[in-house]
């Protein structure tokens, strides 16, 4: 029980981590700055501000940190944005900004139990605002495959500088690709080590075939110690590189 207890208090601390701020190394901070530079760069054909999707092809590399940090990176330039966890499985924002369990969320304003204003959190961080997955619904797909997302979204770029949707895996569910046609892009997130390059190569498949675009390939896992970061362009894609386990070190990917 006691040791129970010790990995719940671990974990906590594990996720109150992972926001970026004075305390973080400086090529961390610096790889943020990066990605968020080419991504305020990276044209957009849709009226209203840009709209991204954050997603991987497996679980548990990374995709929610990325997205909890990038949010965090244009409102810290005075940027509106918002955050949206439409992760309505394995829903992880909330307990990255440590906002408890939010009685309404996304879930509840595509089920139309609530309305936006209802389910938006407004928090300490500046410019930054947060809808939270709200109750794991029984039928996430069949949700998102609604009209009312669009209209939500649609909404949204009419009322902020840039809005960021963490999304499920989409190696794993087709939740990331039936909101395409409202996606100005997506972020691919992968993990050092751990995510498969044919499963990443699939993931970015399946994105294109719905006509959708991939801005940009996230590499989670490189050493800090080492090299940080490193930037590229190669056709579409980008590469951004940022280390937050030490124990790992950096591979060259475009040889995968």
């Amino acid at each position: 029980m006691e040791k129970k207890v010790r990995r719940r208090v671990r974990r906590r601390v594990q996720e109150k981590a992972r926001l970026v701020d004075e305390t973080t190394p400086f090529a961390i901070t610096e790889a943020f700055n990066q990605l968020r530079t080419n991504i305020m760069y990276t044209p957009h054909d849709a009226e209203g501000c840009p709209v991204y999707g954050v997603t991987s092809a497996e679980m548990s590399v990374g995709k929610s940190t990325i997205t909890a940090n990038l949010a965090l990176s244009f409102a810290q330039l005075g940027k509106k944005v918002l955050l949206v966890d439409a992760d309505m499985r394995r829903p992880t924002q909330h307990k990255i900004f440590e906002l408890g369990k939010e009685n309404n969320g996304l879930s509840e304003l595509l089920s139309e139990i609530a309305n936006d204003d209802a389910a938006l959190i407004k928090r300490p961080h500046e410019n930054l605002n947060i809808i939270t997955s709200g109750a794991i619904p029984p039928n996430p797909s069949a949700l998102m495959l609604g009209k009312k997302i669009g209209k939500l979204i649609n909404k949204w770029k009419n009322e902020y500088d840039i809005v960021f949707i963490d999304l499920p895996p989409v190696g794993m569910v087709t939740d990331p690709i039936t909101i395409s046609e409202h996606i100005s892009g997506y972020v691919m997130v992968a993990t050092i080590n751990k995510s498969d390059a044919r499963h990443v190569n699939d993931a970015i498949d399946a994105v294109e075939q719905v006509g959708a675009k991939i801005i940009g390939l996230v590499i989670n896992g490189i050493n800090p110690k080492g090299e940080g970061y490193r930037y590229s362009k190669n056709g579409y894609k980008y590469e951004y590189r940022y280390g937050y386990y030490a124990n790992t070190e950096d591979t060259d990917t475009d040889k995968k």
